[in-house]
């Protein structure tokens, strides 16, 4: 839900709630904000938790013509992007996320509101489990390896939007090789760089 502030521009309803009716900081109200689109997010992950989301699908999203990332990894960089944007704040965003937006198992009828809560329980727990097994408690401290410069140099262009894409690839890549050296990352980009420039070539 939207408002319209002095400037015509749209600010969420919680942003002013929390900025100007509890007077709080404009980061707390921010932050709200951010808790609650991450929540949305963390529907797909928990899904894919439970194993009922396509990963193919996902995958793709996921994926460029400059990056491949192995089936059995898609899991792993799809809930590190996620948890990277909410930091801190991903277990709220997660609780919020199966109290508000994920339905409960109901094979038998009619659920108590006891036995409902319990299977959000539940599924909160798995949820949670999975994220600390992928060892993504603390992603969002994760370092690029190369800086702004460091890839322009690389892959020989200026500035621009290409190097935020890199950047953003790069840090999929890293997701899905939490051991891989600055190195490996240079050998990947120009490897990646050269299959493309092959396949514009031939076409």
């Amino acid at each position: 839900m939207f408002y319209l502030d002095k400037r015509s521009k749209k600010v969420p309803v919680t942003s002013y709630i929390i900025r100007d009716s509890l007077k709080l900081k404009a980061s707390d109200a921010e932050m709200v904000v951010n808790i609650h689109a991450a929540s949305e997010k963390f529907v797909e992950l928990v899904n894919l938790s439970e194993s009922n989301v396509d990963m193919g699908t996902l995958k793709e999203k996921l994926e460029d013509e400059y990056l491949e990332i192995p089936t059995d990894l898609v899991k792993l960089v799809f809930a590190g992007l996620i948890i990277r944007e909410i930091k801190d704040f991903w277990r709220v965003a997660l609780l919020i996320s199966i109290l508000s937006y994920l339905e409960a198992e109901n094979a038998g009828g009619v659920l108590s509101q006891q036995d409902e809560l319990h299977q959000r329980k539940e599924k909160y727990i798995r949820a949670e489990r999975s994220i600390t097994d992928l060892d993504l408690d603390g992603v969002w401290k994760l370092k690029p390896l190369l800086d702004g410069k460091a890839i322009m140099g690389v892959m020989q262009v200026k500035g621009g939007p290409l190097i935020g894409k890199w950047q953003q690839r790069m840090l999929k890549w890293k997701l899905a090789h939490p051991k891989g050296t600055v190195d490996e990352c240079i050998e990947w980009m120009k490897q990646s760089q050269s299959k493309r420039q092959k396949v514009e070539s031939s076409t």
